[in-house]
């Protein structure tokens, strides 16, 4: 079966081409797969389903059951497909889900991180793989293709801004969608025209629910401030893989200005990375970022809630 982009799909979702079938969307891209998964609930009525709920297996079989008022079956979406091989061992267990993929007519199994061919290869997935009638996956954008899209965004939005400035937001920001479009969307209510200095200004400004002030908290060892800050970008919606994304692109600034390297960001901001890790070796920043590495490896595999993992890398020691 042949891979098609989440981008493709949500077109052909739209224009009528894709109706109830059996799907498996997985990728990186957490902001498209919302967009899918959006589309086709406009389309059809959805239930939602979580591998990681304790009675998994229970919910699946009662979601597939018709509502008793339509008389229809509902559109099944099980998330966190990604956590399955840890969450279904026993034979019988593995043999109920299979009977699912096989006799079900429809469904929708998402996985917000993209699954390796190692692990495609295991016998759960070969089913998912053999019973799916379309595979999508949901890769970042590259940063041309990113471009385009905030420069049509501010251009709809009446926002006045050059093509250096947008280079200069995505420079900062990465191309992780959902980053982009919670930054953005702050941007665009911004009165006066945007520049490096007032996009510096607004991004890096010093707030309680500043985004960027995580990875302040984790290199100062300011734990509460670090919870805190965290439990309200949490509540607020902020996706834990997207906050793991941008940990460590900011750490991997952090160690090339460390490394004596230069980095696309405010000079404003590389003499607070500075003046932050002064007391802090390269050794122990690498280290940190495997930190973020393993916690990210912890979450897509559903080996840890992603709340528990988030909240552990401050008090890990590096």
């Amino acid at each position: 079966m042949a891979e098609v982009s989440a981008g493709d799909f949500i077109k052909q979702i739209k224009s009528g081409k894709i109706g109830k079938n059996k799907i498996f969307i997985h990728g990186n891209e957490i902001y498209l797969i919302k967009q899918v998964i959006k589309a086709l609930s406009e389309k059809f009525e959805t239930e939602k389903v979580d591998v990681n709920d304790n009675d998994f297996l229970n919910k699946l079989f009662k979601g597939t059951t018709q509502n008793l008022f339509t008389q229809k079956e509902p559109f099944l979406i099980v998330l966190n497909i990604n956590s399955l091989n840890s969450k279904i061992r026993k034979k019988t267990d593995k043999e109920k889900f299979i009977g699912f993929l096989k006799n079900s007519s429809a469904y929708l199994l998402v996985s917000e991180t993209e699954i390796d061919k190692k692990t495609l290869n295991t016998e759960l997935f070969k089913e998912i793989l053999k019973h799916s009638k379309h595979i999508v996956v949901a890769r970042h954008f590259d940063r041309k293709k990113v471009f385009q899209i905030l420069k049509k965004k501010f251009k709809t939005a009446g926002k006045e801004i050059d093509d250096e400035t947008i280079l200069f937001i995505i420079d900062t920001l990465g191309t992780d969608l959902q980053i982009l479009k919670v930054e953005t969307d702050k941007l665009i209510c911004f009165p006066g025209k945007l520049t490096k200095e007032t996009i510096s200004e607004l991004i890096f400004a010093t707030k309680t629910t500043n985004i960027f002030s995580l990875i302040t908290h984790i290199l100062k060892r300011e734990k509460r401030n670090y919870i805190e800050n965290l439990n309200i970008l949490l509540s607020e919606g902020t996706e834990p893989l997207s906050l793991i994304a941008l940990l460590q692109t900011q750490l991997r600034q952090i160690i090339e200005i460390k490394s004596g390297k230069r980095v696309r960001l405010p000079q404003k901001v590389i003499k607070e990375y500075i003046n932050l890790t002064q007391k802090i070796s390269l050794k122990e920043l690498y280290n940190l970022l495997k930190t973020l590495h393993e916690v990210e490896f912890a979450i897509k595999t559903g080996y840890r809630k992603p709340e528990e993992a988030l909240k552990e890398i401050v008090f890990k020691e590096v």
